[in-house]
C-alpha cells in the first residue's frame, strides 16, 4: 500500500505539474496573442496618424493656392511674375503651347512648365486671364513641393481651357498637355460633386501620363462666379504609400490602405491577398475570411487602414512569443516580461526626462545637455527664438484648461513642420516656447515670421468656437564671445518688446537697447 500510494501520490504530482504548466501555456499564449495585437494595434494607430498629418497636410497646401487663386480671379490674376513668365511661351510647330525657355533671370526652381493647345489667347481674354493666374501660382507650387519633397510626384494647375502648369519643371518632350486628361478619374471626381466641394478630393488610382506609374490625386476646384476655370492638385505615387506604409509596418500581417471606393492603394507587404470585403471600423481585432482583422477609418481622410493577421502568422507569431516559457519553465518568463517592462519603463522615463509630457517638445534638461555638447563643439553661432502665446491666461480663463492646453500641443505641431532635425523647440515654461537654432544660413527673421504666420492662419476655431491664437517672438543670434544663456536673454527682452508693440508680431534684438547682465 506504501509503494501504491507513493505511486499514486507521484501520478498525482505528474498530473498537477502537466495541468499547472498547461494553464501557465494557456496563460501566456493569451498574453501573448493580447500583447501581439495591442502592439499591432498602436502600429496601425501611428500610421493612420502620420497618414492623416500628411493628408491634412496637403490639403492645407491645396486650400491656401486655391485662396490666393480665388483672391487673384476677383481682382487681377496677373502679376509681374505671370508676365515676366507669359512673354516666354512659346508656340511650337504643332501648334502647342509651351515655357521650354525658362526666363534666364529667373530661379529655374521656381518655375514649372506651361503646356497646351495653341494659339497662344487674344489679349483680355479670359483664357489669358487663368493662364496668369496658373503662372502667379509659381512660388507656392515651389513652397509646397520642397516641404512635402518625395511624398509627391507632380504639384499643377490643369485649366479647363486646353492647359497645364505642372510642377516640377520638365521639358515638353518628356510630358505635354494632352485633352484626354479632362477623362482621367481625378478630373471627373472633382468635379462631380454639384456646386464644386470645398474641400480637396482624393482620385482613384490611374496611370501616370509622364510614365512614372500607378498615382493618386488630391485636386480642389478654383471657381470664379460659381464656374470652375481649374483644378489644382498634388500627384502621390502608390509606390511612394506602399513605402510609407513599411516604415514601420506592422510587426505581424500586412497592412492595406484603401480608398473611398474600396480600392487598395498600398500595401505593406507586396503580393499579399487583400482582404475581399470588410465592414464598419471595429475597435479590436476580429476573426474576418481566414484573418484576424481590425478596421481603422483615417479621421478627416477619405482613406482607411486594413491590418490582416492570417492565422499561420499569428499562430508563428504566438510559438515565438511563448517558445521561452517553455524552455525557462515559466519562471524565466516572468523574469523575461518583468525586463521588457523594466526596458520600455527605461526608456520611457529617459523619453520623459528629456521632453516635456504635454506637448512633446523638449524640456531644460534638454537644453542643459544641448548647451553642454555645443560648448565643447565651440558652435559660438546658436541662435534664439522665444515665443509665447499672446492673451493665454485669456484662453485659459475663456475656454477652460483643457483648451489651454490642446493649444499648447498644436503650437507644436504647427512648429514641427519649419524644424530641421539640427534645431530644438524646447518648451521653456507655461506658454513660453524657445527654438535653437544651429545652422548659421537660417535667417532667425524669416523663421520667426514663418512661425507666427503658420499659428496666426490655423483654424483655431476648430478646437473651440471663437477661439483664436496668435504668438510674439523675439530672436537674436549668438555671437563670438556671447554665451548661449546671454543670447536667450537678448532674445526673451526682444520678446517683451514684441509684446509692448502690439503682440502678434517678431522683433530682433538690437544692440543698442541694453547691456548684458
Amino acid at each position: 500500500m506504501s509503494r501504491l500510494s507513493q505511486a499514486f501520490a507521484k501520478y498525482r504530482l505528474q498530473w498537477l505539474l502537466l495541468g499547472l504548466s498547461t494553464l501557465l501555456l494557456a496563460l501566456s499564449l493569451q498574453h501573448a496573442f493580447r500583447q501581439i495585437t495591442e502592439l499591432n494595434r498602436r502600429d496601425t494607430n501611428n500610421m493612420a496618424a502620420e497618414l492623416r498629418s500628411q493628408f491634412q497636410e496637403m490639403e492645407a497646401f491645396l486650400e491656401a493656392m486655391r485662396g490666393q487663386a480665388e483672391e487673384r480671379l476677383r481682382s487681377n490674376p496677373q502679376s509681374i511674375l505671370s508676365r515676366h513668365l507669359y512673354q516666354a511661351l512659346r508656340v511650337d510647330g504643332s501648334k502647342r503651347i509651351n515655357l521650354d525657355q525658362v526666363p534666364a533671370d529667373l530661379p529655374p526652381a521656381l518655375i514649372g512648365n506651361l503646356t497646351g493647345l495653341g494659339p497662344l489667347p487674344v489679349p483680355g481674354s479670359e483664357r489669358e486671364d487663368t493662364i496668369h493666374l496658373a503662372l502667379s501660382l509659381s512660388p507656392l507650387l515651389s513652397t509646397a513641393s520642397k516641404l512635402l519633397d518625395e511624398e509627391v510626384a507632380w504639384i499643377y494647375f490643369t485649366g479647363t481651357d486646353n492647359f497645364i502648369y505642372l510642377y516640377p519643371w520638365v521639358p515638353s518632350s518628356q510630358f505635354r498637355f494632352d485633352a484626354t486628361i479632362y477623362r482621367k478619374s481625378y478630373w471627373q471626381d472633382a468635379l462631380t460633386q454639384q456646386p464644386p466641394a470645398q474641400r480637396a478630393t482624393l482620385s482613384r488610382p490611374y496611370q501616370d501620363f509622364a510614365g512614372r506609374g500607378q498615382m493618386i490625386t488630391l485636386s480642389q476646384p478654383i471657381t470664379k462666379a460659381q464656374k470652375v476655370v481649374g483644378l489644382l492638385s498634388i500627384d502621390i505615387l502608390l509606390t511612394n504609400l506602399e513605402r510609407a506604409l513599411q516604415q514601420p509596418a506592422p510587426q505581424v500581417g500586412t497592412l492595406f490602405l484603401v480608398n473611398q471606393h474600396k480600392q487598395v492603394l498600398a500595401r505593406s507587404q507586396p503580393g499579399t491577398a487583400p482582404p475581399l470585403r470588410y465592414g464598419e471600423e471595429r475597435d479590436d481585432y476580429r476573426w474576418q475570411q481566414g484573418a484576424f482583422q481590425l478596421v481603422h477609418a483615417i479621421p478627416d481622410t477619405p482613406l482607411t487602414l486594413i491590418h490582416r493577421i492570417p492565422l499561420i502568422a499569428l499562430l508563428e507569431a504566438l510559438f515565438w512569443q511563448s517558445v521561452t516559457a517553455l524552455v525557462t519553465l515559466l519562471c524565466l518568463v516572468l523574469a523575461t516580461l518583468s525586463s521588457l517592462r523594466s526596458r520600455r519603463l527605461n526608456q520611457r522615463l529617459n523619453y520623459l526626462s528629456r521632453h516635456d509630457a504635454l506637448t512633446g517638445a523638449f524640456n531644460r534638461h534638454h537644453f542643459d545637455a544641448f548647451e553642454h555638447q555645443h560648448a565643447l563643439a565651440g558652435n559660438q553661432r546658436i541662435g534664439a527664438i522665444m515665443f509665447d502665446c499672446d492673451h493665454f491666461k485669456r484662453v485659459n480663463d475663456t475656454f477652460g484648461h483643457g483648451v489651454g492646453d490642446e493649444v499648447l500641443i498644436q503650437l507644436v505641431r504647427l512648429c514641427k513642420p519649419l524644424l530641421t532635425k539640427e534645431n530644438s523647440l524646447i518648451r521653456w515654461g507655461g506658454e513660453e516656447f524657445l527654438l535653437l537654432v544651429v545652422d548659421e544660413t537660417v535667417s532667425l527673421c524669416d523663421l520667426a515670421e514663418q512661425l507666427r504666420r503658420a499659428i496666426a492662419d490655423h483654424p483655431w476655431e476648430e478646437i473651440a468656437q471663437g477661439l483664436g491664437v496668435t504668438v510674439s517672438l523675439g530672436h537674436c543670434r549668438q555671437r563670438p564671445g556671447v554665451k548661449l544663456q546671454e543670447a536667450i536673454r537678448r532674445a526673451d527682452v526682444a520678446l517683451y518688446r514684441a509684446k509692448a508693440n502690439g503682440r502678434n508680431r517678431s522683433e530682433g534684438w538690437d544692440d543698442g537697447e541694453g547691456q548684458p547682465e
